[in-house]
């Protein structure tokens, strides 16, 4: 699944006829993430998805494929998928440069401060100098939050946190967030999942520029998320509606370092911990369905931060029933499942999941060799600077 640059595809090709296969391209939050799962291994992964990335970051702004500058990319496709044409996604050349992610830029800068290389980091000063302007400009926009909002141009995502979807009401296969009485949120929306990648990549960004702003900031949108989000809401609306819904972002907040008792202790209730995962929305919810791709599944990536979130915040037991589910449920199913349902007798497939995911590998190793992803090592790569020359 690597390319010959040394950048992971976020999924192989199809290995079967019943293997999707979609995602046989460049994804900017797929492809830094499996970089992070994999880092201790594979150092070089990391550096030739940051290099590939800083090279296609955006330079201008362009509302049609939501490029803006210092934005890391969603995806990169050479060739576009028919299925994409025919829903109208902006082109270029044949192929698809989308913008369209609430977090992917976040990552970059995670991803480069975790891998601890100061002459990469050196290299891609601009590039991540431009990113973290680009996420102080996003937070300023949002009103202290990132934000995501609905295309008004045909293709691309209404939704663009993890869990992205195109029309979450009319999704299919149960993608995206909704309301509990089954509408969709307003956008801007602000998705507790892209929140929790803000605050680690503030925390990133301090430790690679030295800046007290960014240390600064970092706090400040941890003190804000714990007052905007409690345990059960899984986004605020643009006029501050809380949209309900437990589920596995839970654990994207603990890993972010923002620690709550009452985030993990609501985590790990039986309705999102499963023996075989975390799901990704309580089996309590309106919209839940065991089988619904961000309303109810199991993916090991997720879990995988779940459990070094939980493990932060001292839940040893729950935190390690979820690495040994994980890797149980994996090793039941075959291959690398991209999500999958976990029903009375345990893990079940899911038609729609990719057979072999790039971030579902780097969670099996990750899990299997106890690598949370999280750096608690000595300081970044902040460079000696002038007064008034840290940004």
């Amino acid at each position: 699944m690597l390319t010959t640059a040394g950048w992971p595809l976020a999924s192989a090709p199809p290995i079967d006829d019943a293997d999707p296969g979609r995602y046989t391209a460049l994804f900017g939050r797929d492809s830094l993430i499996v970089s992070l799962q994999v880092l201790p291994a594979r150092p070089d992964i990391a550096r030739a998805t940051l290099r590939e990335l800083a090279a296609a970051q955006g330079r201008q702004d362009d509302p049609e494929t939501e490029e803006a500058p210092g934005k890391i990319l969603h995806e990169r496709w050479e060739h576009a998928p028919s299925r994409l044409v025919q829903l109208g996604w902006p082109l270029r050349d044949g192929g698809i440069v989308y913008y369209g992610s609430a977090d992917a830029t976040s990552w970059f800068l995670v991803v480069l401060d975790a891998l601890g290389d100061c002459a990469l980091a050196a290299e891609l000063e601009p590039a991540w100098r431009a990113a973290g302007r680009w996420l102080h400009a996003a937070l300023e926009d949002g009103g202290g939050l990132v934000r995501h909002g609905r295309r008004h141009l045909p293709g691309g995502l209404a939704q663009q946190g993890w869990r992205d979807t195109r029309d979450p009401v009319g999704s299919h296969d149960g993608g995206g967030i909704l309301r509990e009485d089954g509408s969709a949120p307003r956008c801007p929306l602000a998705d507790a999942d892209s929140q929790a990648a803000a605050v680690a990549a503030l925390r990133a960004l301090a430790r690679l520029s030295g800046s007290p702003r960014d240390h600064e900031a970092a706090g400040a949108l941890a003190t804000r998320i714990k007052n905007a989000f409690g345990p059960e809401t899984i986004a605020i609306e643009p006029d501050g509606r809380a949209v309900g819904g437990a589920g596995s972002w839970l654990g994207w907040l603990l890993w972010a370092g923002v620690l709550s008792d009452l985030y993990a202790e609501r985590l790990v209730r039986p309705d999102l911990l499963t023996p075989w995962g975390l799901r990704t929305l309580s089996a309590a919810h309106p919209a839940f369905h065991p089988h619904a791709y961000h309303r109810g599944s199991v993916w090991p990536f997720d879990s995988w931060l779940g459990w070094g979130g939980l493990r932060a915040a001292g839940f040893h037991a729950e935190a390690e029933s979820v690495r040994t589910g994980v890797l149980a449920a994996i090793d039941s199913l075959g291959l690398w499942p991209e999500l999958y349902a976990v029903g009375a007798g345990g893990p079940e497939p899911i038609a729609i999941a990719n057979r072999v995911q790039a971030w579902t590998v780097g969670a099996a190793w990750a899990l299997a060799n106890e690598w949370d992803g999280l750096i608690t090592g000595p300081p970044g790569c902040a460079q000696r600077r002038a007064p008034g020359r840290d940004r």
